[in-house]
This record gives C-alpha cells, sequence and structure tokens, in this order.
C-alpha cells in the first residue's frame, strides 16, 4: 500500500492502530511493575502482587490520576483490539482446529484487560472500597455469581483448563519465536530484544501453569468465587524450595513480558480490517 493510500481521508485504520499499540504499551507497564515487585519480593519481606495490585501502584503515583485515565483508555483499546483480532482474524489464523484455539485465548485475553479497564475506571471515580479487599471483589465477581448458582467448580475447572492451554501457547511461541512471525524487529536489535522476549513468555507460561494447578486442586473448596489470581502463582512459587530464586527469576521473566509487550506496541505489524464503510 502506497503512503497516500494509507493517509487516504476517512480511512479509519490510523487511529485504531494507535489506540492497539498503546494497549501493548499499557500491557507492558502493568507486568514491569508485577515483575519488578515479585523480584523485589523474592529478596525483602514485601508481597507479590498481581495485575489489580499494578494498577493501584499507577493510582498512588504522583501523577495518579492522569496515568489512571490513559491506563483506561489504553487497557479498553486493548480489549478491543483483541475483539478485532477474534471476530475480524486479522492475524490469519484461520478457522481451524488450532486456530479456533488461538484465537479462544484472544477472547479470553480480551475479557481479561477489559476488566482490567473497568477496575482502573473504578479507582479512577472513586468508587473502588481501596486495598486489596478492592482488588479480590473486582476478580471474583463473575466466579462469585457462577459458585452462588451451582456451576462454580465446572467454571473454575474450565478457567483452569484454559490457563494451562495458555501455557502451553506460551511455550511454543517462546520456543518457536512465533511472535517475529508479527513483529518487525530491526536487525540491529533483534540478537537483544529476541531472547528477551522469549524469556518474558516463558515466566508467563510459567504463572500460568501455577495458576492452573492451584485453581484444579482447589475448585471444590473455593467460597464465593474467591479464586487465586497471579499473585496468589507467585507466593506459591516463593513457597517452593529455593523459592527465592524462582521467585525472583519469575520476577525478571515478567519483567521480560513487560519489555515483550512494549516491543509489540513498537514493532507489531497491525493489520487493520477496513472499517471506512462501516456504519
Amino acid at each position: 500500500m502506497s503512503t497516500s493510500e494509507s493517509m487516504a481521508p476517512g480511512d479509519g485504520k490510523d487511529w485504531l492502530k494507535t489506540a492497539a499499540r498503546a494497549g501493548y504499551a499499557a500491557r507492558g507497564l502493568v507486568f514491569l511493575i508485577v515483575g519488578y515487585f515479585s523480584f523485589r519480593a523474592a529478596f525483602a519481606s514485601g508481597e507479590a502482587m498481581d495485575t489489580k495490585d499494578a494498577i493501584e501502584v499507577i493510582a498512588g503515583s504522583g501523577f495518579g490520576a492522569v496515568l489512571l485515565a490513559a491506563m483506561v483508555l489504553a487497557l479498553a483499546a486493548f480489549a478491543i483490539w483483541r475483539l478485532i483480532q477474534v471476530v475480524m482474524d486479522v492475524d490469519d489464523h484461520g478457522n481451524g482446529a488450532k486456530g479456533l484455539f488461538v484465537r479462544f485465548g484472544l477472547l479470553i485475553s480480551a475479557f481479561s484487560y477489559g476488566g482490567l479497564a473497568v477496575y482502573a475506571t473504578t479507582l479512577l471515580i472513586g468508587s473502588a472500597s481501596g486495598g486489596e479487599e478492592g482488588g479480590s471483589s473486582g476478580k471474583s465477581g463473575a466466579i462469585a455469581y457462577a459458585y452462588e448458582q451451582g456451576y462454580g467448580v465446572w467454571l473454575t475447572y474450565l478457567i483452569a483448563a484454559g490457563m494451562a492451554a495458555a501455557a502451553i501457547a506460551h511455550l511454543v511461541k517462546a520456543a518457536k519465536a512465533g511472535f517475529e512471525k508479527y513483529m518487525a524487529l530491526p536487525e540491529d536489535r533483534r540478537w537483544l530484544l529476541k531472547p528477551i522476549c522469549q524469556f518474558g513468555l516463558s515466566a508467563r507460561a510459567l504463572t500460568f501453569i501455577v495458576l492452573a494447578v492451584l485453581l484444579a486442586s482447589g475448585a471444590a473448596g473455593y467460597q464465593s468465587g474467591d479464586t487465586p489470581g497471579l499473585d496468589a502463582a507467585l507466593q506459591e512459587i516463593s513457597g517452593w524450595s529455593f523459592g527465592w530464586a524462582f521467585l525472583s527469576l519469575t520476577g525478571l521473566g515478567l519483567i521480560a513480558f513487560g519489555v515483550y509487550s512494549i516491543t509489540e506496541a513498537v514493532y507489531r505489524r497491525i493489520e487493520m480490517p477496513d472499517v471506512s464503510n462501516v456504519g
């Protein structure tokens, strides 16, 4: 496509691409914070955190309101981009078993980051209860309802299976460097960015594996959908033999995953559907 075509009046793709890149950057910032606190917790008395805790850290910063507003917009944009990936199949995953599997994972991601955007919104408008209680209530709302209706255990097993599948997908992507298919990494930086991205994906896979085990093993005993999140997975890792070493390595890996997300924000090939005729 020529430059003149890409800048044609009425083309709705540019703002969508910008929004998608902002979403990747927002995800990167969240995991940089989570990874940093996980690494610090391995050597100090601090505790590991999940993505909602990271949002609370941003809220408590010097420019909290401004940053929160930006995070709300960026995370919402990322959730919308995920939905576009699912519905429009802009990455050509196809309708085969593998393609549908990948697109289902993207759908789960859309709901996850959409929920995180909603949580950031509650903090922004001052309606969150604050502290850990606020994070927990936001995390377990949908699952709590499922437990109240009597099918929470099976939903938890389904989520655990989804976590295990996501772990496998991340490990395969890391091993085969499958992300390069969708990114235009500059050759002079590829030698550094490629292994960082692989390390980050592997660390994210580890947290998914631990979460899947925690969810499956405790599904029958949860009350009101009080299921574990990323912070619980990291705390579980810290309890292993030489847990401090595994936790510090995982923390560094989640920082690398944050770098991976920011790398996507900069270098990902984002193919948008033609939205000029929508309406």
